[in-house]
C-alpha cells in the first residue's frame, strides 16, 4: 500500500516552465581559487575573491578598494604608536 501526500510549505514557490528562467544570483560571476575554494569575482575589476573578503554593495560583490571607491566608507581601525610595549614596561 502506497500513500501519497502533497506537502505544502509556506515559503515554497512553484516554477512553471524552467526554459528561459534565471536564478536569483545568476548575475554573480564565480571563480575557483587554486586551493579549490569557490568565491565571487569583483564586479568592477574581476579580481577573484573569497566570500570572506568580498564586500557586498547592493546585489554585487566588490574588492575592498572598489568598495571604498563606491561607498566612501573606510576602515574604523586606528593603529596607535606606543613608546614602549606593554611587555617592556617595568612594574
Amino acid at each position: 500500500m502506497v500513500i501519497r501526500t502533497r506537502l505544502k510549505f509556506k515559503d515554497s514557490t512553484t516554477i512553471t516552465g524552467i526554459t528561459g528562467s534565471t536564478m536569483p544570483h545568476d548575475h554573480i560571476t564565480l571563480a575557483q581559487a587554486p586551493n579549490g575554494e569557490i568565491g565571487p569575482r569583483c564586479k568592477v575589476c574581476g579580481m577573484r575573491l573569497t566570500f570572506g573578503n568580498a564586500m557586498a554593495v547592493g546585489k554585487h560583490f566588490m574588492c575592498w578598494e572598489h568598495y571604498v571607491e563606491a561607498t566612501g566608507a573606510d576602515t574604523a581601525t586606528s593603529i596607535g604608536e606606543a613608546e614602549e610595549r606593554f611587555w617592556m614596561t617595568n612594574e
